[in-house]
């Protein structure tokens, strides 16, 4: 399906929109993750999460979970944020007045009254997230094949050259490439 879509979109706008739209994808899928590192940990250290977006500037499409945190998509997908409890501004700054203004439970929601090992593993968790994903991805494509695309034979030539050595011989099959060559390994 992914090829056909492909195509369609090849078709569509020559080679430029064939290349953006699985870009963005993809850095979505990864902006995700990353943020999703930082939120899944926030909650776990108490600290309430006001917004989770992927993408920046005007809203497309949103909802509120149970615990009040606004779930939205934007229109700009070169990014995205997580917003805590009493961070103000884009930066994250703290407002004094406001910090000032705050009662026992406020401060204990906030992000910026949390101890620093808290604050530090909210934000180790983005990065550590996004590494996963990748790493999952890499295990993923370094997997051996157990289907062949069509059209790609493997010579029983090739498979028996690789058996032949047997379980008694003093040598041993170590990959069979995707040519006539038979990679074996000298007895050990």
């Amino acid at each position: 399906m992914g090829t056909y879509v492909l195509a369609h979109l090849n078709a569509l706008g020559g080679g430029v929109v064939a290349y953006i739209i699985p870009f963005l994808f993809v850095l979505s899928l990864v902006v995700f993750f990353h943020e999703l590192g930082h939120f899944l940990v926030a909650r776990w250290c108490g600290v309430r999460v006001l917004v989770f977006s992927i993408g920046f500037g005007p809203e497309l499409i949103g909802f509120n979970d149970r615990h009040g945190t606004r779930w939205k998509i934007s229109a700009i997908p070169l990014g995205g944020f997580v917003k805590f409890f009493g961070d103000e501004n884009a930066a994250s700054v703290p407002d004094k007045a406001r910090f000032a203004a705050m009662d026992a439970q406020e401060r204990a929601d906030s992000l910026m009254f949390q101890p620093v090992a808290k604050r530090a593993a909210i934000v180790v968790a983005a990065s550590w997230a996004a590494a996963c994903l990748v790493g999952s991805e890499r295990c993923a494509m370094a997997r051996p094949r157990l289907w062949s695309p069509p059209g790609d034979k493997i010579s029983p030539a090739r498979v028996s050259a690789a058996s032949a050595s047997g379980p008694n011989s003093r040598s041993r099959a170590l990959s069979v490439l995707p040519s006539p060559t038979v990679v074996m390994s000298a007895p050990h």
